[in-house]
């Protein structure tokens, strides 16, 4: 209900209306009484406070509001009706009636103001401090925009916007000892502790004031203090060359050096009414101010209050004077009677006496000092962090500017490159690779190699994506060459070099994003009254736009202001509704008519406020207005508002929200879910069970070491094998140990798995899907702890190194395991994992992890071809990073493998590719991660051919988004997909399974109890997905099969992909190749099989049938066999 509280604010004696004055409406409660709006009388004494009860009415205990109200002069209280009830909801026409006394006569009083100006070192604009207490969380993007598409921003962008930040610091006191903590904004629940706090301050003052502003200048150069709109003589311009030079101490008004102090002095007459910024006015002026040595003045109406301080208690104060006064030896308090609590205004100063100043202390007492200043800010952190059900937003300033570091100075920097058509040179004279990025979207990256008789001259285009990329991102240029970048997106760019570069911030109060920038709390109808300043001093103009708000300006109603360099102006708007209710919920609002079962529901919304240039607000001048409303609702109106809108519930949370980064279903989303049961082992090693929907699994030292997972219902469910290895008589915990073990699936007709290895480094077991019974079989010659096994094309499984093994050895079902066979020793790095795959003409090629890579003949090891990374080593040991092979395609099936992340710094968020059929293969760089990968990921081929990445992500709330690459659409990039609800990083395993969905698990907690198992469904499954009817249990090379299927007509692609082995970020059996659609029929399509085992060696595979539309049907399991 939308309600007016009216009446009058009359003089006592005379009876006669009182205008000018503020009118404060507070709601009457138990523990703390709630602030619900104000007002300013008119000539006669008349007021209106609008007051809307669905924004306030969860704070009335009764529902029922009991209004009293205050009255004030600036901040002189001229009466209180808090002991007797003026208003209630029950009469709202009652008009109120405030007896008051007469405002005292305004004072032309001489005030102080202490400013420091002091450096903030290691200041970031998205991370502004370390230390937070909840609700406050940086580091964050809320708006997910691109290269924050999982709401975080990465690390290397926060060190690139980092810079040395200056401020104008307020002080308490003459001696510069305690800091003014007061916020900029009461409201913003995002703002820091007032110590990496950006501007340092805003005065507050009114007219008829003499401001005495004292500046004691602690920077390495110097600065001044120039103000607008207050009156003031030359030497107190603050205007270099233009100022003043005391004669007694030689100091200058237009430039305090380093030390220095100098006072300024300024009338406040009674035309200055309004917001008037004060900025650095020495040379490099613009330097200075991106580096935040500026703030505001705001000069109130007469009887305007100024913002509540807030109140340190004066227990916590007294201490640190009477501990300076006790090391130094000297009276610091001028006033010995200071009461027990200060009860400040914005112009109370501690009086301390002349001689006490902060650069004179000693050492043991300025030690002692910065001790104390470190509890008031734990202390102000958390008096901060305490909920309060209302808080004013009567006083809002926000400042638009740029924060960047003055010493980043790039090799090379086209600077912006307009939009649609704009172009860019850079000449390079001197050899060597050069990284460089956008820096207006700093995750476009790009690498120029300069080279002798290179190229010349080279363009690259900047596309519009998604994702905005520079194509080619690697390109080479001869020596003196020439670079041309041309802009074909729609939105502006630049080329700069990474190498000494620093990233702006556009900035609203000194830091930059949504979650980070501030977020104002109030409730919907509570007013705003903004101070809006444009402190960027560049080319640049800005604009003035919260969503959702209107004002008057100019004799019309408008929701955008501009805005140029260092103009400032004052607007009043209302918070705006959550949700607009119709005419039956409305209704119920009302106690009279609300339903029965009605319940009362917290709402939240979230409106930006920002600059509306695209690139000022995609990189960070952008804030929000968190509006709360409580409305009472049925279950079947909430029912009915959730289906119609969404009924955005508040969760009392700062988070940002949880949404699909791809809410129109593209491909490259999904779902994770979590697994129902208790896993009891970890999910270190992963097998595909043939012919079964099943998968074995297993992780660290224990008589039972291994489960498996039944995914035949929806739920799942996990049971028992028949057996353990450690069963095995002659063998126990320890000498059956297949933790680090290797294994892969063999050509047997029950697809027998073959596991051995791992910390018991020689021995050797089968597993049988069909009896999930374990069996030994004969030993290595050689131990085999970290060593890869695959199954060749004769159908034999080959492992490879691990241990201090410098051999291959071949196993034959049935025969057991033969003679080793010895590797060349310029081989030996690959001694971990080693990244295995056999090549369609029958060679073998190892990935990595380790560099260079080589591709050899088994039966001629010596004459092994090398390939150098671009990046190295992706795993310092042999479990970091992760690889796959492509899917192989007709007529020509070639080999094209990808390598990805790994923890060397060069390679966590980078992936390269080679393409083994080039006449000279050679490793290219693919388009970087979204995040840095350096612990262990695992990556699948999905049935599409897309590949899916997840797991490496470690330090945060949750396992870290998955990401999706498509390598039939490498300009799309890795397309972020949603969060794992765990971490899974070391000892974590990902496989695919029959159904195209993705089974994760591993990384246990501390005290080694595993974590849930979460299953990822890719965006097919919640498509229309083809149907196999029937197909062959068996394969044989070169034939031409049948599948039948009701979709025949829509099949365009059928492909294999082999039953996967997996642990340590690698599947040793991943392979998926695509059959020959040769013709169809109704109800049937005719496939040709690849022609020999080199394509697919002998063994089980997953059948998918796919669509125009790139669904793959659930896999069918088939045995190809020679």
């Amino acid at each position: 209900m939308r309600y007016m509280i009216r009446g009058r604010v009359i003089d006592q004696f005379t009876g006669d209306g009182i205008g000018g004055v503020r009118v404060e409406a507070w709601d009457k409660d138990f523990l703390l009484d709630d602030y619900l709006g104000s007002a300013t009388t008119i000539s006669d004494g008349a007021f209106s406070i609008p007051f809307d009860d669905s924004a306030f009415r969860d704070v009335f205990f009764d529902n029922w509001p009991d209004l009293y109200f205050k009255v004030f002069c600036y901040n002189e209280l001229l009466a209180s009706t808090e002991g007797s009830v003026l208003w209630n909801v029950r009469n709202p026409q009652t008009g109120v009636e405030i007896n008051a006394s007469l405002p005292s006569p305004p004072v032309c009083d001489e005030r102080h103001i202490y400013l420091k100006i002091e450096r903030i070192e290691n200041y970031c604009p998205v991370k502004p401090q370390d230390k937070v207490v909840p609700p406050v969380q940086y580091g964050r993007d809320c708006m997910r925009n691109h290269g924050h598409e999982n709401a975080l921003i990465p690390q290397a962008e926060i060190d690139a916007r980092t810079l040395t930040a200056v401020v104008y610091r307020e002080y308490l006191d003459s001696g510069y000892l305690v800091p003014k903590p007061d916020k900029l904004i009461a409201a913003d629940i995002n703002e820091p502790a007032y110590s990496h706090r950006v501007p340092g301050t805003v005065i507050y003052t009114r007219p008829c004031q003499l401001l005495k502003i004292h500046v004691w200048n602690t920077d390495d150069v110097s600065h001044s203090l120039h103000v607008h709109g207050l009156r003031y003589g030359i030497d107190s311009d603050g205007s270099w060359p233009f100022g003043t030079e005391a004669a007694h101490h030689g100091g200058r008004s237009d430039a305090i050096c380093p030390g220095q102090t100098w006072t300024y002095t300024f009338e406040v007459p009674d035309d200055a009414l309004g917001a008037w910024p004060f900025h650095d006015h020495t040379h490099p002026m613009d330097t200075k101010i991106d580096q935040g040595l500026f703030g505001g003045i705001v000069v109130l109406g007469p009887c305007d209050r100024p913002p509540r301080r807030f109140r340190f208690p004066w227990h916590l104060l007294r201490p640190i004077y009477l501990d300076i006064e006790r090391l130094e030896r000297l009276p610091v308090l001028v006033d010995q009677r200071v009461p027990e609590k200060l009860d400040f205004d914005e112009e109370t100063i501690i009086k301390v006496a002349p001689h006490i100043h902060l650069r004179r202390l000693k050492g043991e007492t300025r030690q002692l000092l910065e001790q104390h200043l470190e509890f008031l800010e734990e202390f102000t952190l958390k008096e901060l962090a305490l909920p309060r059900p209302v808080i004013n937003t009567d006083h809002v300033p926000v400042f638009f500017h740029v924060m960047a570091n003055p010493e980043g100075k790039p090799v090379f920097d086209t600077d912006d490159i307009e939009e649609l058509g704009g172009e860019a040179d850079i000449v390079f004279d001197t050899a060597g690779d050069y990284e460089y990025f956008c820096r207006h979207h700093p995750e476009m990256t790009g690498v120029v190699h300069v080279v002798p008789g290179g190229p010349d001259p080279v363009t690259v285009t900047i596309t519009g994506g998604p994702p905005m990329a520079f194509s080619p991102a690697e390109i080479t240029v001869g020596v003196g060459g020439t670079v041309k970048w041309i802009n074909d997106s729609d939105f502006h760019h630049t080329a700069t070099s990474k190498e000494g570069a620093a990233i702006a911030t556009h900035c609203i109060n000194g830091r930059g994003f949504v979650g980070n920038s501030p977020t104002i709390v109030g409730r919907s109808g509570q007013r705003i009254r903004w101070y809006v300043f444009n402190l960027d001093t560049s080319l640049n103009w800005h604009n003035f736009h919260p969503h959702a708000m209107r004002w008057r300006f100019g004799g019309q109603n408008m929701d955008i202001r501009s805005i140029g360099p260092a103009e400032s102006f004052i607007v009043e708007s209302e918070i705006p509704p959550v949700l607009l209710l119709n005419a039956d919920e409305e209704k119920a609002q009302d106690p009279a008519h609300r339903p029965p079962g009605a319940t009362l529901r917290r709402l939240k919304g979230d409106f930006v406020f920002h600059c509306h240039v695209h690139h000022h607000m995609m990189n960070g001048m952008v804030g929000l207005v968190r509006a709360r409303q409580s409305i009472w609702l049925t279950d079947d109106m909430a029912h009915e508002i959730s289906h119609r809108t969404g009924l955005p519930l508040d969760d009392g949370t700062n988070s940002c929200p949880d949404v699909d980064p791809h809410p129109c279903h593209g491909h490259g989303t999904g779902r994770w879910e979590e697994v129902t049961g208790t896993p009891e082992v970890a999910f270190m090693h992963s097998v595909l069970l043939p012919n079964t929907q099943r998968v074995l699994y297993w992780g660290y030292t224990r008589a039972d070491q291994s489960r498996v997972w039944d995914y035949s219902t929806p739920a799942g469910s996990y049971m028992l094998p028949a057996n353990q290895p450690a069963d095995d008589p002659g063998l126990d915990v320890n000498t059956s140990n297949m933790w680090s073990a290797e294994h892969t699936v063999l050509d047997t007709p029950a697809g027998t798995v073959l596991i051995h290895g791992g910390f018991s480094p020689n021995k050797s077991f089968i597993f049988e899907p069909a009896t999930l019974a374990w069996t030994r079989v004969e030993d290595t010659a050689h131990d085999r702890f970290y060593s890869t096994t695959l199954t060749l094309t004769d159908g034999k499984a080959a492992t490879l190194y691990g241990s201090a093994s410098k051999s291959i050895e071949l196993y034959t079902q049935g025969a057991g395991w033969a003679a080793p066979i010895a590797m060349p020793a310029g081989m030996n790095h690959h001694q971990y994992y080693p990244w295995t795959y056999v090549l369609p003409d029958g060679r073998l090629f190892i990935a990595g992890p380790h560099d260079p890579t080589h591709r050899f003949d088994l039966g001629a090891p010596a004459a092994a071809e090398s390939y150098a990374t671009i990046h190295g080593n992706r795993s310092t040991g042999g479990e970091k990073g992760t690889s796959v092979l492509l899917m192989m395609r007709p007529p020509d099936y070639k080999p094209v493998v990808y390598i990805i992340g790994g923890n060397p710094p060069a390679a966590q968020e980078t992936a390269e590719m080679i393409d083994l059929a080039a006449a000279v293969p050679a490793w290219t760089a693919l388009p970087d991660l979204s995040i840095p990968r350096a612990e262990q990921l695992t990556a699948t081929l999905l049935p599409d051919g897309r590949v899916f990445i997840a797991g490496g992500v470690s330090g945060g709330a949750d396992g870290g988004v998955c990401e999706i690459f498509d390598p039939r659409n490498p300009g799309a990039g890795w397309v972020i997909g949603p969060p794992m609800k765990y971490i899974r990083t070391y000892h974590s395993s990902f496989i695919l399974l029959a159904d195209g969905s993705i089974l994760g698990g591993g990384d246990p907690q501390a005290g080694g109890a595993p974590t849930p198992h979460e299953r990822f469904f890719p965006d097919y499954f919640d498509m229309l997905r083809p149907v196999i009817s029937a197909a062959p249990a068996t394969l044989n090379y070169g034939i031409t099969f049948n599948i039948d299927t009701p979709n025949a007509a829509d099949v365009t692609e059928v492909v294999l992909l082999r039953s996967g082995t997996v642990t340590h970020g690698f599947n040793m059996s991943q392979r998926g190749l695509e059959c020959v659609v040769s013709g169809m029929g109704a109800g049937v399509i005719n496939v040709d099989m690849p022609p020999n085992a080199n394509l697919a060696p002998p063994g089980w595979y997953l059948l998918f049938i796919l669509n125009a539309s790139r669904v793959p049907s659930m896999g069918r399991w088939v045995r190809v066999t020679a």
